[in-house]
């Protein structure tokens, strides 16, 4: 049995998983909070006692540890460069530590890039060559695999879906930008244009407009617009049409087999993919180019540090 363990460092939970490789299977799991107060150590600690307690009480010999971290790594696959959520994680040398701390060795990539080589390996893409992963929900990643690996590029910022420039003169973006995807069609971008127009004279007659600005996010604006709530559907579909033709600009330049898409909005099912397939359909130059849902749940991020290890 080829057994690994899985971290995951994520802005609010860790999680940790004994994995089996070969077929692609959780075989155990620990999850905390992340304890983003006390900073990168205490995350770190955490999520390595955790591993010790799945590898002593794993039923064979675990033969390395693959990490999933939320936020950029760099090209050597060990180095993570900075964490948004969580302070000093800047340029820690993360598969080092774990080599020394469990005696094993070790890899690291960033979370989209991880959950894109899991839905490769074990979940919705596989039978492609080429896979282009999005994971749209607070913000908008993605991972790129050609030929079978995961494409990282020349100093690993390869698969930033989500900072392609749709519109220079559009809302600013969390990186510091002006009209990326990501302030576009992000979860916080919905909501933010549903707070705008509910400011507008259409306003006073949405459902939307019950609810606390401050409290207002994307999946009360998707269930208003599955209602038929005319403002929210107006947000919404205006979203799903920019996701869709960043999606399609990136498959013109990849042209992947297949596009999967993860994160919390997908959650919305034929409210995301009718519209984003509809666009897709009329701007990609592939006729074939399918767009399918993730597949691989809460665990994608386990399994995607554990896929790393078939990298190796």
């Amino acid at each position: 049995m080829n057994l690994v363990i899985g971290l995951d460092f994520g802005g609010t939970k860790l999680a940790a998983g004994l994995v089996d490789l070969t077929h692609g299977v959780v075989l155990a799991r620990r999850t905390i909070p992340t304890p983003v107060a006390a900073g990168a150590p205490a995350s770190l600690d955490a999520m390595l006692a955790m591993a010790r307690e799945l590898m002593d009480s794993a039923p064979a010999p675990v033969q390395g540890v693959g990490v999933s971290f939320g936020g950029p790594v760099a090209a050597d696959g060990r180095t993570v460069r900075f964490s948004m959520h969580v302070a000093g994680w800047e340029q820690m040398p993360l598969a080092a530590r774990i080599e020394a701390l469990l005696g094993l060795p070790a890899a690291v990539a960033n979370d989209g890039d991880a959950a894109a080589l899991a839905e490769f390996h074990f979940g919705a893409g596989r039978g492609v060559q080429h896979l282009l992963y999005l994971t749209v929900s607070t913000g908008i990643g993605g991972g790129i695999i050609i030929g079978g690996r995961l494409h990282r590029g020349e100093r690993a910022w390869a698969g930033e879906a989500g900072h392609q420039t749709l519109k220079p003169d559009g809302p600013p973006c969390p990186c510091g930008r002006n009209g990326c995807l990501e302030a576009l069609a992000s979860g916080l971008s919905i909501a933010r244009e549903a707070r705008l127009r509910l400011r507008g004279p259409d306003g006073a007659f949405s459902v939307l407009a019950t609810i606390p600005p401050d409290a207002l996010t994307a999946q009360h604006v998707a269930e208003a617009a599955a209602s038929g709530d005319a403002l929210a559907r107006a947000v919404w579909n205006e979203a799903m049409g920019w996701l869709g033709i960043g999606i399609a600009s990136a498959a013109n330049l990849l042209n992947p087999g297949r596009v999967v898409l993860g994160g919390g909005l997908t959650r919305a099912g034929a409210l995301l993919f009718d519209p984003v397939r509809h666009v897709v359909a009329q701007r990609a130059m592939d006729p074939e180019l399918s767009i399918m849902p993730a597949a691989l749940g809460d665990d994608v991020g386990i399994l995607g540090g554990a896929a790393l290890l078939r990298e190796s």
